[in-house]
């Protein structure tokens, strides 16, 4: 045996030489696919996702109880503190434009916007929505930037898995995963303020998430990451993208950016047999698209000779235009029996900017003025202010039956500081019949101790004063 053992041990080394044979290896184990779905989203997407950091000045009083403004300052003594703001975002255009959170930017000074590369830009608020907590950035960047196309939000299904990238404390592209615990969540953000319809994901968002993306197993983007529970663990939300992107249309549209007229409220792509275009979700009675034939269920193909990219890619394209530049738009009207592409020639318009004095009186039956030296004089003031003040108050009118009074100051409308008549105008704007209205309300006097001064909110129903009609 021993000999046979010999032979056989001689057979293999002769082999070895000859290059038949070769030694096992580590190498030669049997390994698995480490690229999984997981890996690949990420590679997909993280350079399209940005960390957003900046400062912003906290203005209180000294004496407890109160908040006031800045321009209240010379009543009473105040401290001012830098708040960091860390955040993420996620690019939605090459152009250097990005989403993120209302939250996120609102009140920071000097935002930068630092790429997955490492390059940093400052960024500008293009427009920002508290009531959605959404906000448009853009930088402004020498070359093209990777970015993620908006997927859909509508069939997500209970326990499939997700991945969220962001910038949580300040950890740079840091990827968490879990999968959708549930959809259609209501949470109070703050008291009175809440958001509806949100995921729910047991993916790890912490602080400096809030901004960046939540994306399925494929790589599309079906949320922005917003708010966690800080009491729980892996209990957090992201607004929906199909919300997202019904949304962007109000906040990024021509006739909010500027004062501008042109009529189009964009939708989602869509494909119709050979068409791929972008869906018009709505025309403004009496606009230029309108009084050139374009009418909802219409889908742009190209804007200028060039194809579109989503709902953003068309925004973007009107930011760019001017009052009386002509605009090439070719679309199809999916509806006919055979449907053609045909061409059309826009052209914006200016809008003018109403008068929200007279507004204030149709709907509230209120009348207000900026705090001027002759105003303030009236009204027992030092001096004038940049702020507003009711001066009269219609007896048996909207206003009157809140209890507001002349004299009350106006500090904001539905969250936005007005300080001017111009700025006031431009809230009334968006007010229609029957909309509910919130005023933040200063109102001073005289105590017993010298001044009283009392913040409050107010909610008025717009509602013009009918003519009183008498029977016979």
């Amino acid at each position: 045996m021993k000999a046979k053992n010999v032979i056989l041990v001689g057979v293999i080394v002769e082999l070895l030489l000859i290059g038949l044979v070769r030694s096992v290896s580590a190498q030669d184990a049997v390994t698995f696919e480490r690229k999984t779905p997981i890996v690949k989203a990420y590679q997909k997407t993280h350079d399209a996702v940005v960390n957003i950091s900046g400062e912003r000045t906290v203005s209180t009083s000294i004496r407890r109880g109160f908040d006031w403004p800045d321009m209240f300052d010379l009543w009473g003594p105040r401290f001012r503190r830098q708040v960091t703001v860390l955040g993420s975002g996620v690019v939605a255009h090459e152009d250097g434009y990005i989403i993120t959170n209302a939250h996120v930017v609102n009140g920071a000074e000097k935002i930068k916007i630092v790429l997955s590369d490492g390059r940093d830009f400052p960024a500008r608020i293009i427009s920002a929505d508290e009531t959605r907590d959404l906000a448009v950035l853009t930088i402004a960047t020498d070359k093209k930037l990777p970015f993620i196309h908006l997927g859909r939000s509508h069939d997500l299904m209970i326990g499939e898995t997700v991945i969220a990238i962001g910038n949580p404390y300040g950890y740079a592209n840091t990827l968490t995963s879990g999968v959708i615990s549930a959809v259609g969540r209501d949470i109070e953000v703050t008291e009175g303020f809440w958001l509806r319809g949100l995921i729910q994901t047991d993916a790890p968002i912490n602080p400096g998430n809030s901004g960046g993306p939540l994306l399925n197993i494929n790589g599309d983007l079906i949320g922005i990451n917003t708010a966690i529970r800080a009491e729980a663990q892996n209990i957090g939300f992201a607004i929906p993208v199909d919300a997202l992107a019904d949304n962007l249309t109000h906040i990024l549209m021509p006739e909010k950016l500027r004062r501008v007229r042109l009529g189009l409220i964009m939708g989602r792509m869509k494909t119709t047999g050979k068409f791929t275009g972008l869906v018009v979700d709505s025309v403004v009675k009496g606009s230029p698209a309108d009084e050139k034939g374009m009418a909802a269920g219409d889908m742009v193909l190209e804007i200028d000779g060039k194809e579109l990219t989503g709902v953003v890619d068309f925004y973007v394209k009107m930011m760019h235009k001017e009052i009386g530049e002509p605009i090439t738009i070719k679309y199809v009207k999916p509806e006919d029996p055979r449907p053609i592409s045909r061409a059309v020639q826009l052209t914006m318009v200016a809008r003018p900017l109403p008068d929200g004095r007279e507004l204030s009186k149709e709907f509230f039956q209120m009348e207000i003025s900026e705090l001027t030296d002759r105003v303030a004089r009236r009204f027992n003031f030092e001096h004038a202010y940049p702020i507003l003040i009711i001066t009269d108050v219609e007896r048996g009118g909207v206003a009157a039956q809140k209890r507001l009074e002349k004299g009350d100051l106006i500090l904001q409308i539905n969250n936005a500081t007005v300080r001017n008549v111009k700025e006031f105008s431009l809230e009334m704007e968006k007010i229609a019949e029957g909309d509910v209205t919130k005023l933040t309300i200063m109102r001073i006097s005289l105590g017993v101790f010298g001044q009283v001064q009392r913040q409050f909110t107010v909610l008025l129903k717009a509602q013009s004063k009918k003519p009183l009609r008498y029977r016979l």
